[in-house]
């Protein structure tokens, strides 16, 4: 069998928290993670942009509300639970808490370019 590791992603709607979220990863011994900023497709509709528009209206939106989203990869399912607990504190979206965040893992079969 193949060892599988993850990818967690992590969604942040409020962008504020985003130094909670890397304190708590530093705690959790967790220094190699990407983050970038990102948005969804109904920030874009919301504002009239319609989707086959998308692409061509990707330079126009500096002034929408946009969201950071980082991803790292980890090592073993118990590590994912765990930081995904970690998270869910931090963020504040348990269940019946939407629309601050979402969360979710992937799992990975092979990689090239990651260091073990």
């Amino acid at each position: 069998m193949i060892a599988c590791k993850y990818i967690l992603f992590i969604v942040m709607n409020d962008v504020k928290k985003v130094k909670h979220v890397k304190k708590k990863l530093a705690q959790l011994d967790i220094s190699r993670y990407t983050m970038i900023d990102t948005f969804g497709v109904s920030a874009l509709e919301s504002c009239g942009v319609h989707r086959s528009m998308v692409l061509g209206s990707l330079g126009n939106v500096d002034n929408k509300k946009y969201n950071k989203t980082i991803f790292v990869a980890l090592p073993s399912e118990e590590m994912v639970l765990k930081v995904m607990d970690e998270m869910e504190e931090v963020l504040n979206i348990g269940k019946g808490q939407t629309g601050k965040g979402i969360m979710f893992t992937v799992p990975i079969y092979r990689s090239h370019g990651v260091r073990k």
